[in-house]
């Protein structure tokens, strides 16, 4: 148990001085556990079930100054998201949960928390396009999805 523990910390380390490739996401390796909330419907077994609730759900396009930040490309983790989105990830922003978290969004799948939204959004999710893809964000809209706390950062 020591041993494991020590190389997660190792891992974690080498990440926070070295960096991680973008290619890989960087959460699956450790301090991630299956959600124990609160909140919604239970699910899977006893001890480490995963919460299933109804959230609102938008979209707002990374790179585009007017939805986001004075800098549109980094999120409150302070990675690229831009970068990250344009390489194919699936990037959110939600208050409710730690950085880093996975969600499970109803008809988008799965995607990592690395960005925050305005306070007043405390409920939400906020799904991250490209710059290029304004029009995508709009006809999205506002939808209620069932959203699912997949993996929660601790």
């Amino acid at each position: 148990m020591k041993r494991t523990i020590l190389l997660v910390f190792g891992i974690i380390l080498v990440y926070l001085l070295v960096g991680y490739g973008v290619d890989e996401p960087p959460f699956r390796i450790s301090g991630i556990v299956p959600s124990i909330g609160t909140e919604g419907s239970r699910s899977g077994s006893a001890g480490g079930g995963h919460y299933r609730v109804v959230r609102e759900v938008t979209a707002y396009n990374v790179g585009v100054r007017k939805q986001t930040s004075e800098a549109p490309c980094i999120g409150a983790m302070g990675l690229d998201i831009c970068r990250l989105v344009e390489r194919g990830w699936k990037v959110c922003a939600a208050n409710f949960v730690e950085l880093g978290t996975i969600l499970k969004i109803q008809e988008h799948g799965e995607c990592y928390v690395l960005d925050r939204m305005n306070r007043r959004y405390a409920h939400r999710v906020d799904i991250a396009m490209g710059k290029d893809e304004i029009e995508r964000a709009t006809e999205f809209g506002l939808q209620k999805r069932i959203v699912e706390v997949a993996y929660q950062a601790r």
